[in-house]
């Protein structure tokens, strides 16, 4: 990402998780969440504790800085969700276990499998739609697809070459 886009990102109001665009990178959300968090967490501070300082850095948080946690909050825990199928995919050519997986996610082996399922699903439906629009397309071919539910026969506690596993 640019600088010019990061100067766009930080003058963008934010009040739905849909105002985020696509492929802000997360440590950007997180900045701008912590900005209207900060406002908000001075109108608990009172008054006489606060050092003096310019009256901007003593501004209290009002409406649209509640409103742009919400929304900012929102953004990432859907971009930290959908991000775990690819996270599972990627742990699993690098040689770890399901079970290993299912610790680091706080789940089961099995739901850790439907999760990576999925996430297999969805890029591949996403190749067969951008190829249906004649767009260069994105997401898994038919044989990535394959070869990403393959990891799911797996018993909970094999390993795969991580040699022989694309990520």
């Amino acid at each position: 990402m640019t600088t010019d886009q990061h100067a766009d990102w930080t003058r963008l109001e934010v009040r739905s998780p849909d105002d985020v665009p696509a492929a802000t990178p997360l440590s950007w959300q997180i900045e701008k969440v912590s900005r209207h968090e900060d406002r908000l967490y001075r109108n608990r501070i009172p008054a006489r504790r606060t050092p003096t300082r310019s009256p901007h850095e003593l501004e209290g948080g009002d409406v649209d800085d509640a409103l742009a946690v919400l929304a900012l909050r929102e953004s990432i825990r859907r971009d930290v969700e959908c991000g775990r199928g690819n996270r599972i995919h990627v742990a699993l050519g690098l040689g770890a276990t399901w079970r290993q997986v299912a610790v680091a996610l706080y789940v089961t082996p099995q739901e850790a499998r439907q999760i990576l399922r999925e996430y297999a699903e969805g890029q591949r439906d996403m190749w067969l739609g951008y190829e249906q629009q004649g767009v260069e397309p994105l997401g898994f071919t038919a044989e990535q697809h394959a070869t990403v539910l393959a990891l799911c026969a797996l018993a909970d506690d094999e390993t795969t070459n991580a040699a022989d596993q694309p990520v």
